[in-house]
């Protein structure tokens, strides 16, 4: 009874001592509130954006945990090293035994195979647009549309004429440049064009031999995919979701583009362009005569003018002049000047061109280097170093839900697994026997490397020369491209369940019925695949997606240490001012003691000063964090960038704040001031009671 009258004693003190010292203890107070404010913003925030990009990466590539070969030179990264390149990770040579292994591990809902690697597909010119529609008017004998091409195409080489007769006067080696001159003025003059409607074979060949060669837009683009089980994937990412088209049917070969690399990176130059400035104008806030970067966007888009004028027939290039004229009555000269003078947008004409654009021009251009359900060649670069090659459909695009607009989220594409292990270089059986047969067929013999220079170039090598068939009349030529445009369902290969499983793999995904298990489950499989000695190893999201993945972890330390320097700095300016008020306090505490109060009750009272204002503060602070946390969970912060965009999981993070990250502030800012109370009591535990009789004499 007697220690908790002492207790109630000093509660009733260090409560009316609180309001005594108002000054001091507000500063302590509000010290103490914003430390409890930041670590309920700080330890919501960092866990919502955990939580956030663990839905992101799991439900879209990497799975839970990720498998691949032990052996691997490089450590695997999903989202790439540093320059999203495909690393070196091992193989894995039957995946069979991989997916039976891991499957028997209780909490493993899915395996799902996987091979990450990069590839190039090359696309037609406008100039090759135009050469085959006059190969396709030639061979039906349509002379009008044959007159409109050729004012099309002698319109595209006298641009080139002039941009290589500019080229000339900058080059030093002239030579190869004038043949090619030589060569675009011939397909400007009309005794090429009366030549060609004698001998159209031999006229299109020039025009695509010698001419579309010369255009520098002929360019090769780079593609980043993921060869994958398409049925298993499609059901075990939760995050994918179909835009156009339609899956890739079970058992054949196709292509799914992401949406994001299709409208970013294979659009329509100049339509890609006018998007991205009317989202800076209209959804940043920004202005084009205020913003450099925008006016050079502007200046980039005036030069692809090209873009537009070589992908228009005659009588929609006559079309569009006319509308231009009136749109643009001050403008002189023909379609490309017209065309340039419109590309040059400010604010005030913006909106008003753009939605010309939409209704004007854009029914009549490609806006995309291939349409869906479109036939492509892909080639890559097998791990022997030979070039490889396929041809692909592409039956939809897709996009990860909530990462639309995500850079990260949008740079894999998805091929079945079938045309990846093609392009990887993986020679099956069947394979092997074909290649056997063409051996025989040819005469070719394996020869050893000191006898090389006798059989090609000995008494024994004679080569008879084979004639080769050529296709030489247009109309094979169009049946060819339609046949393979359609897909003639006699040559579709088809593949099973087996066919996936019993063959290659780079790494595989890991999906877990309960993610709150991770930890268990990963040893659990390393038991697994050390008992069956598979020679592989397992990593978490956080690993397998290299650079990513470890923005987390040191967004925690950042913020971690952040906090630690502000307590540390909040101790010291505690600290300090508690001193001052003890010393401020001095007669108070020597009157104590002269009427009896012990060190102990003396240490005790400040003690319990602090912890009472500590308690209050922490209150405050954390509710008022929890408050504010509550508020940012209803409008979502939004991420500036796009690679936030892919931390967030979305275009805005809903942060989610709970009573027990304010419990953690508060008892860490009573502990926190506690400690900076050590000091300043022991203080006034030295303060002897002669301090109370001098201050009254």
């Amino acid at each position: 009874m007697r220690g908790l009258a002492r207790l109630r004693i000093l509660f009733r003190m260090a409560w009316r001592n609180l309001f005594n010292h108002k000054a001091k203890n507000t500063v302590v107070g509000l010290l103490m509130a914003f430390g409890a404010f930041l670590v309920v913003v700080g330890t919501s925030t960092l866990a919502s954006i955990e939580s956030a990009m663990t839905r992101s990466v799991t439900g879209s590539v990497a799975g839970h945990l990720q498998v691949y070969s032990d052996q691997a030179r490089d450590q695997l990264a999903l989202f790439g090293g540093g320059f999203m390149g495909a690393s070196d990770v091992g193989t894995l040579p039957d995946f069979s035994q991989v997916k039976t292994t891991l499957l028997a591990v209780d909490n493993v809902k899915a395996v799902v195979p996987m091979g990450i690697d990069v590839a190039e597909f090359y696309t037609q010119t406008e100039l090759d647009h135009a050469i085959e529609s006059l190969r396709k008017a030639l061979d039906a004998e349509d002379d009008a549309r044959v007159a409109r091409m050729e004012h099309k195409i002698r319109s595209m080489a006298t641009l080139m004429a002039e941009e290589f007769g500019n080229r000339r006067k900058i080059m030093r080696t002239k030579a190869e440049i004038d043949e090619q001159l030589a060569g675009i003025r011939r397909a400007t003059e009309d005794a090429f064009w009366q030549e060609l409607r004698r001998d159209p074979v031999a006229g299109v060949t020039f025009l695509d031999t010698k001419l579309a060669p010369l255009v520098d837009e002929n360019e090769g683009y780079g593609m980043q995919y993921i060869g994958t089980d398409l049925d298993a994937f499609v059901k075990s990412f939760d995050r994918f979701e179909l835009v156009q088209g339609t899956l890739v049917p079970s058992g054949q070969r196709g292509m799914l583009v992401n949406q994001h690399f299709y409208d970013n990176s294979l659009r329509n130059r100049v339509a890609r362009m006018f998007d991205r400035l009317r989202k800076q104008l209209h959804e940043k806030g920004k202005t084009l005569a205020g913003d450099p970067l925008l006016q050079n966007t502007v200046k980039r888009m005036v030069r692809q003018y090209r873009r537009i004028t070589f992908q228009l027939e005659p009588e929609e290039a006559e079309t569009l002049e006319r509308d231009l004229k009136a749109l643009l009555p001050e403008v002189k000269g023909n379609l490309d000047a017209l065309v340039q003078a419109f590309l040059d947008v400010n604010d005030a004409n913006f909106d008003a061109r753009y939605a010309f654009f939409q209704e004007k021009i854009v029914p009549h251009i490609e806006l995309y280097l291939f349409d869906i359900g479109d036939v492509i060649t892909i080639r890559s670069y097998t791990r022997s170093g030979y070039p490889k090659s396929v041809n692909l459909k592409v039956y939809g695009t897709f996009t990860f839900h909530g990462l639309e607009e995500s850079v990260l989220a949008g740079a894999h594409n998805l091929m079945d697994i079938m045309t990846f292990r093609d392009l990887y270089g993986v020679m099956t059986d069947e394979k092997r026997a074909e290649l056997a047969e063409i051996k025989a067929e040819v005469g070719l013999a394996d020869v050893k490397a000191e006898n090389a220079e006798d059989a090609l170039f000995g008494e024994a090598s004679d080569v008879a020369a084979t004639p080769v068939a050529t296709t030489s009349t247009f109309d094979e030529l169009a049946e060819l491209k339609k046949a393979a445009k359609q897909g003639d369902a006699a040559a579709v290969e088809r593949f099973t369940q087996d066919d996936i499983d019993h063959g290659l793999a780079l790494n595989v995904a890991v999906l877990l019925k309960d993610p709150s298990r991770l930890e268990e489950t990963w040893g659990a499989l390393y038991g697994a695949i050390g008992r069956a000695k598979l020679g592989l190893q397992v990593v978490d999201w956080r690993i397998a997606t290299g650079m990513v993945g470890q923005f987390v972890s040191l967004a925690g330390v950042v913020l971690y240490v952040a906090l630690i320097i502000i307590f540390i700095v909040a101790i010291f300016i505690m600290n300090n001012t508690m001193v001052m008020a003890t010393i401020e306090r001095a007669t108070e505490i020597g009157t104590m003691r002269a009427i009896g109060s012990r060190r102990l009750f003396i240490l005790g009272l400040f003690f319990c000063e602090t912890v009472i204002l500590g308690a209050v503060a922490g209150v405050v602070g954390g509710l008022a964090g929890y408050g504010f946390m509550a508020h940012l969970g209803n409008v979502g912060i939004p991420a500036p960038s796009d690679e936030l965009i892919f931390l967030f999981s979305g275009p805005r993070l809903f942060p989610t704040v709970d009573s027990g990250q304010v419990l953690v502030a508060l008892a860490l800012i009573v502990v926190i001031s506690v400690v900076a109370t050590l000091f300043p009591a022991w203080v006034a535990t030295r303060i002897q009671p002669i301090v109370a009789m001098q201050a009254k004499e």
